[in-house]
């Protein structure tokens, strides 16, 4: 058995399930896939009966996250013997991720914008102690899901492979927009609990505001992943290491050698 931390699967994986290596990028996922799913279920039932749709937002958003790092996984998951079609699912999954938060995030961000430019906006009946309640428990679930992050970065020790560094982005992406979702709620809980304001426009101005962050923080990633996709697409390498310029190499004597 080699020594060396990595193999035809990329970084070495300390055991394997159903011949998938299970490496620190799929477990990272796996994690976020299961804490996701089961608080979005949770989450579904208190804020149907808090009537917040600040929390229906991140509960759907959390179910849309949740299928999102299945993609991940199963793109992580894949041979990487055949590197182009590798690198492609990769793209894809990141692709799909994006856009398909970009989706939802959208939906949420002109409904809450309808309901405030409304004359009219029913009902002072959001539960404010349900929403605290769930937006405090949606941030454990995004700290315990950033752990891994912070150990061992977006890389996961992997620093050699773009495409994939872009697959483990894309999920990152979720997760921030998700603690940005738990946190506005949370602030709106308290103004809902000790301010005199209408429960259902502070939560309709919550989750406005959350979707408007989340937007700004997804055009930088969409315009890496497109960047990606055109270097793909033209056969450019998407692998060079972080700093490395396109420069000829140089030969021992310090001067550039020029292709013949």
């Amino acid at each position: 058995m080699s020594d060396s931390p990595y193999n035809a699967n990329g970084p070495a994986a300390s055991y394997s399930i159903m011949g998938v290596p299970i490496t620190k990028k799929i477990k990272t996922l796996a994690l976020a896939f299961v804490l996701f799913l089961t608080i979005a279920v949770a989450q579904l039932i208190g804020a149907l009966i808090a009537n917040s749709l600040a929390l229906l937002s991140d509960t759907s958003s959390m179910f849309l996250d949740a299928v999102t790092y299945a993609f991940n996984i199963y793109a992580e998951a894949q041979p990487k013997e055949d590197k182009l079609k590798t690198q492609k699912n990769l793209l894809i999954a990141s692709g799909i991720s994006f856009f398909a938060l970009l989706g939802i995030t959208l939906y949420f961000l002109i409904d809450a914008a309808m309901l405030l430019a409304s004359k009219e906006v029913d009902g002072d009946d959001v539960n404010a102690f349900i929403v605290l309640g769930f937006a405090v428990a949606g941030l454990l679930i995004d700290f315990g899901t950033l752990f891994p992050y912070c150990i061992y970065g977006i890389d996961q020790g992997d620093e050699h492979d773009e495409a994939s560094r872009m697959n483990m982005c894309s999920a990152l992406s979720h997760i921030l927009s998700d603690t940005m979702r738990s946190t506005t709620t949370l602030i709106e809980s308290f103004v809902i609990i000790y301010g005199n304001v209408n429960g259902a426009r502070a939560d309709a101005f919550a989750s406005l505001i959350v979707s408007s962050l989340i937007i700004v923080g997804l055009v930088k990633s969409i315009s890496d992943w497109m960047v990606d996709v055109k270097k793909f697409c033209y056969g450019e390498k998407l692998d060079e290491e972080k700093g490395q310029s396109m420069k000829q190499p140089i030969d021992d004597s310090g001067e550039e050698k020029l292709d013949e």
